[in-house]
């Protein structure tokens, strides 16, 4: 006669299982690579030269607007609205958040550069990160290269021919 009490598996199996799971866990964080750690370097590597390249600074402003600023000549190049250039905000908001888990702020500005080969990177040199815009498309690609200076120029000639 079999008691309610009497456990279905036997203590031994029960204790295995539990060190089981708990060493898988044990070695699966102490073996985790750590993904930030790859030297900016290695990323270069692959992409040919930088054939151009902007450095911005991204400024909150009152109203849920995000300022976008030239660092070199310390002027605004756009605002992004609220509801308008969502993945540009998100790649933004991503890397910025980022870098204030490792604790550091927004001092030093984003490149974003475009390559000899066509594609176009954002670079956080703080934390060495490194976003390929390319593999979001076109249009992806195009919100940002908008803030390069060559679009500028595009954007004057053909306001100036007009």
């Amino acid at each position: 006669m079999k008691s309610i009490d009497q456990a279905i598996l036997p203590l031994w199996f029960r204790t295995g299982i539990v060190c089981l799971i708990a060493a898988t866990l044990f070695f699966s964080f102490l073996y985790r690579p750590d993904r930030n750690e790859v030297p900016l370097e290695s990323a270069e590597v692959i992409s040919t030269q930088a054939i151009e390249s902007q450095s911005l600074y991204f400024k909150d402003l009152d109203g849920g607007l995000v300022s976008v600023v030239d660092a070199e000549m310390n002027r605004e190049i756009t605002r992004l609205r609220v509801g308008e250039d969502g993945f540009m905000r998100s790649v933004m908001r991503g890397l910025a958040r980022e870098r204030m888990a490792k604790g550091h702020g927004p001092e030093v500005p984003f490149q974003l550069t475009v390559w000899e080969d066509g594609l176009v990177s954002l670079i956080d040199p703080v934390t060495q990160r490194r976003v390929e815009l390319s593999a979001f498309g076109k249009d992806n690609v195009a919100a940002f290269t908008r803030l390069l200076p060559s679009a500028s120029k595009k954007l004057d000639a053909g306001n100036s021919s007009s």
